[in-house]
């Protein structure tokens, strides 16, 4: 009786043992496996193609020279415009090419805005306008890039663009003596073809393997001029602001 007993407990306890041993074990494959799924998700993230596209509101100025030669003219009174701020856009595709190396591909509206303001109290009169260029840009940046989950970089890079038109709205006192805007749009007498160099840095959040946010502090300075060679003036305009928006993973 006391055997038969004690047999009976020891087959318990091994009983016991074994299920805990056994669940053991498969709480820890369970947790290899989601360790696994972890960095193999990671890992697709990480080697993957990313589409994104946002905005950039920048600060736009310009430099102006006078063109030298038979063409030339005095700046004058060009001199007193001033810087605007715009936003332009942009939606691409980013690909890793090796460790931390990434190359990004865009196309965008780009613009760029200078205006001007006289106002005259003895005279009553008052003439401002705003010029603002618009291109079709086709941005192309290398970047290096630490961190995953919330990750840094830094790019540089050069930006095509094809000239679209510039847009000047001027306003001016009408016989009724109200403010009264004059839109006008010019598409002859520039080059077609431009190239800005580009510089980038910024941060990019990664929510899950499906989306995240970008926002980067980008400079933009174009090297080309925007007149062709028979314009008084040779206009080079520069760009300071951000860049803002989502990313999604393929």
């Amino acid at each position: 009786m006391k055997f038969s007993i004690l047999s009976t407990l020891l087959l318990l306890s091994f009983a016991m043992n074994a299920q805990i041993v056994t669940n053991d074990n498969k709480e820890k494959e369970q947790e290899k496996e989601e360790e696994k799924k972890t960095q193999t998700e990671t890992s697709v993230n990480k080697s993957g193609i990313e589409i994104y596209a946002g905005f950039s509101p920048s600060y736009t100025y310009r430099t102006l020279a006078e063109n030298e030669g038979i063409f030339g003219d005095p700046i004058g009174e060009r001199e007193n415009e001033v810087g605007e701020w715009i936003s332009s856009f942009e939606a691409g595709v980013r690909n890793d090419l090796s460790n931390n190396l990434q190359l990004q591909i865009g196309l965008g509206f780009a613009r760029n805005r200078e205006s001007y303001s006289f106002e005259s109290t003895e005279t009553d009169s008052i003439y401002r306008y705003v010029n603002t260029y618009r291109h079709i840009s086709f941005p192309i940046r290398l970047s290096y890039e630490y961190g995953e989950e919330i990750a840094f970089f830094g790019g540089i890079g050069i930006m095509p663009k094809a000239f679209l038109s510039m847009e000047k709205v001027e306003t001016v006192i009408d016989i009724n003596n109200q403010e009264s805007d004059i839109t006008t749009v010019e598409r002859d007498g520039f080059n077609f073809f431009v190239v800005d160099a580009i510089g980038t840095i910024g941060t990019k959040i990664q929510f899950n393997q499906h989306y995240g946010i970008y926002a980067t502090l980008e400079a933009r300075r174009q090297l080309s001029n925007n007149f062709d060679s028979q314009s008084p003036y040779i206009r080079k305009p520069y760009a300071l602001g951000f860049n803002l928006g989502l990313q999604l993973y393929l």
